[in-house]
């Protein structure tokens, strides 16, 4: 919201740079889940970076950034902040990095989340890795709590615009 005030606009930008980064960066990582309802639609989505897979091609910062043109232009120097802020803050040692966790409004509390983060945390697990995570929601916080993250770290992108960083140690650390 942030970056984007207008809801019909953010609405649609995300809807565009989800399916490209979806297409051109996790499909290819192999490392997205989703979970459907009952009827047979989406409930909701996981994206993660493995291990070592965050720096992106040219063509993935492409299918990442042009999603957001035009509506984005006059916010670019946010854009650029934030992303300096979050990768400033990251883990320098290998691990597991959880870029996307959304349910549906009207699928949350039915168990969507936790078997969305289920594949990340397996594979971290495996691997003997941490995971790592930025919340935007104050209220997320219990939830990921949960699966074992702890509370590393809070800051202000810029006054009343908060992030909460958040570190799930290797299993059996």
């Amino acid at each position: 919201m942030w970056l984007l005030p207008d809801d019909r606009v953010r609405a649609r930008v995300e809807k565009r740079q989800y399916r490209s980064l979806v297409r051109h960066v996790f499909v290819p990582r192999k490392s997205g889940w989703l979970t459907r309802r009952p009827d047979g639609e989406v409930a909701g989505g996981a994206l993660w970076y493995p291990p070592g897979t965050k720096k992106h091609s040219f063509r993935e910062s492409l299918a990442e950034s042009l999603p957001f043109l035009p509506e984005g232009i006059p916010h670019l120097g946010k854009a650029s902040k934030l992303q300096r802020l979050i990768v400033s803050s990251w883990p320098k040692e290998p691990h597991w990095y959880l870029s996307v966790l959304s349910v549906s409004p009207e699928s949350q509390r039915q168990g969507h989340g936790g078997a969305l983060l289920q594949p990340g945390l397996d594979a971290a697990d495996r691997d003997g890795l941490g995971c790592w995570l930025e919340t935007q929601r104050e209220s997320n916080i219990p939830f990921y709590a949960r699966f074992g993250f702890e509370l590393v770290k809070k800051f202000e992108v810029e006054p009343g615009i908060p992030l909460w960083l958040m570190w799930r140690p290797p299993a059996g650390a």
